[in-house]
Parts: C-alpha cells; structure tokens; sequence
C-alpha cells in the first residue's frame, strides 16, 4: 500500500485575536491568505486538508475543536497568524488527540522598523506567542513540535512539515491495515517476537493469525490457469533457466495459493515462517513461499519471512 493510497487526514487552522479586525481592517484578509497558502502548502504533501480557517475568538476555538473531532484526523498544523491568547487555542486540539505541529513561520526575514506600525508588526508576529502556546500544551499533556523558519522560501522548515505529513498518510495507512501472521517466529530471534495487542493498540494494525491450513487449501484450490500465469510472469521477470521445472510449478502452486489467500482475508502484508518435518506436506508449503512472496511485494503487498512483522507493513 502507498502511502497516499489513503492519505493522512490533516486538521489546519490559524490563530488571531478578534480585536485587531476592527483596529487593522488590512490585518484580516492579509492573515487569511497566508493561511490558504499553508494550506495548499499542506495539500501538495499528499494529505486531505481540514480546515477550520482562522480561529479568533474562544466560542470559534471551541467551534473548530469539534470540527477536528468528528474529521478524525492524524494531524493538526497551528499556523500561528499573529498573537492569540493560548486560551482560545488548546481547545481546537484537545479533542483530537493527535500530535501537533505548531507553525512559526515569519513572512519576511526582518522588519523596516523605522517605517513599521502596530498593524505590520502584527502581521509578522507569529514568534511572540509560540512560547505560551508551547507552555499550554506541555501543561495540557498536548503532543506537540514546534517548526520555525520563513513562510515563503524555507525548504528546511517545509522540508520538516512535508515530513509530518507524510507520517500521517502512513500513520492513516497503518490504522487500515490487515497484516496475515502465519506460522511463527523463527525460533530464538528474540528481537522480532512480536505481542499482537501492542501493535494494534500503537499502530491501530489488524494482525490476521492464519494456520497453514488455510494456505493449504487456498494452494489446493488454486487452477491451472492461474498456475500457468504466474509461471510466465516468473519466467519473464527472473532468470529460472537453472530452476528445474518441478520445481517451478510447484513454487507457482503456492505463489496462486497465497494470491487466493490474500484475498480470502483481505490482506496488505503478510509474514509467515514454518519448519515443518521430514518433507510433510507443511514444510513443502514453507519451502515453496518465495516465489509467492517476491510476486506479492512487487505489487504492493509486502511479505516477510521469518515471522518478522515489522517489516511486512504496507
């Protein structure tokens, strides 16, 4: 699975203070519009943006905080605007639960003092309250980061944000996931011994516990036609000229078998490992997984040996 196969659900909302509308009727409007270009910023990253527009009063925070509640989001971007209170901010991100990234992003690299009023110093402000806000979320328990630089022209700073958001798609993609465990872990590699609850519970990751029997009979219902097709694709994509054809076909047997697997239980990722005994049936399945496996990857599903989960998220 890509990571923009399901993009990541980001919540963007600016902060203000109402009472500087009437005194700067010019601050408003010049807010808004760095406010969208964050936003289409965000939407070029790969994400569904959700805005809640410029957040000035504490009845508007609460009104974006249940905006951001029901949106289920994965992310939120506080683009600081000019000063507002912090009271009129942790409640838009509270709700949510999800980490946030607090954007201290100056319009211009330096101020003409000589020729500044109130009204451009408070359109280039964003740094005189990102301390408080930052001190309301450490108190509140907020997740949160900071990113500072330039609005315009700052790869570092947007190289950082694009970062965030691209976790989210893949924080998204993980939550709908259904990974297939088959068999066991490759005895004694305790660093990949896995507790299935923990990653549901960090990941949001559904972990399908398979039996070989199920691989056994999806292998034994899959059809020539099927069979013979992943032959040519083999054939075509890999050198077998030494790979006797027994050997081959059963590999293939397998390789439909999984293909039928994976879609019985609406998987993403597998991992699998299984010893079996003495040539039985089940060792013959281990053995013949590559094949499948390398196929699966290729197109996006991806298949791990030796029980290793980690590496088999999409």
């Amino acid at each position: 699975m890509s990571e923009t196969a399901n993009p990541g659900r980001v919540g963007v909302f600016g902060i203000a203070l109402a009472a500087y509308w009437e005194q700067f009727p010019e601050l408003k409007p010049r807010l808004e519009g760095y406010q969208r270009f964050v936003e289409a910023q965000a939407a070029a990253f790969g994400v569904e943006v959700v805005s809640a527009g410029l957040v000035d009063t504490p009845p508007a925070a609460v009104d974006a905080g249940n905006l951001f509640a029901r949106a289920g989001l994965d992310l939120i971007l506080c683009y600081i605007g000019t000063y507002a209170t912090s009271s009129q901010v942790l409640p838009v991100v509270q709700r949510s639960g999800v980490p946030v990234l607090v954007l201290n992003l100056q319009p211009c690299d330096a101020l003409d003092y000589e020729h500044t009023g109130t009204g451009e110093w408070l359109a280039n402000c964003s740094v005189c309250c990102a301390p408080e806000i930052a001190n309301a979320f450490a108190r509140a328990g907020v997740r949160f980061r900071v990113v500072s630089g330039m609005l315009h022209q700052d790869p570092a700073a947007w190289g950082e944000i694009a970062d965030w958001c691209r976790a989210a798609n893949i924080a998204r993609s993980l939550r709908a996931s259904r990974i297939g465990f088959l068999g066991h872990t490759y005895p004694g590699m305790l660093d990949m011994y896995s507790d299935f609850t923990m990653v549901s519970a960090q990941a949001g990751v559904h972990v399908e516990v398979l039996e070989m029997c199920d691989l056994d009979q999806c292998v034994e219902q899959a059809a020539p036609p099927e069979v013979e097709a992943i032959v040519a694709v083999a054939r075509s994509t890999f050198d077998m000229e030494d790979v006797p054809a027994a050997d081959l076909a059963w590999a293939a047997q397998v390789a439909a078998g999984l293909d039928r697997l994976v879609d019985r239980f609406q998987l993403n990722g597998l991992t699998y490992y299984y010893r079996g005994l003495a040539g039985n049936r089940y060792e013959r399945l281990g053995a013949g997984l590559i094949l499948g496996n390398s196929l699966l990857t290729a197109r996006g599903i991806a298949a791990a040996g030796e029980g290793d989960l980690k590496t088999s998220s999409p």
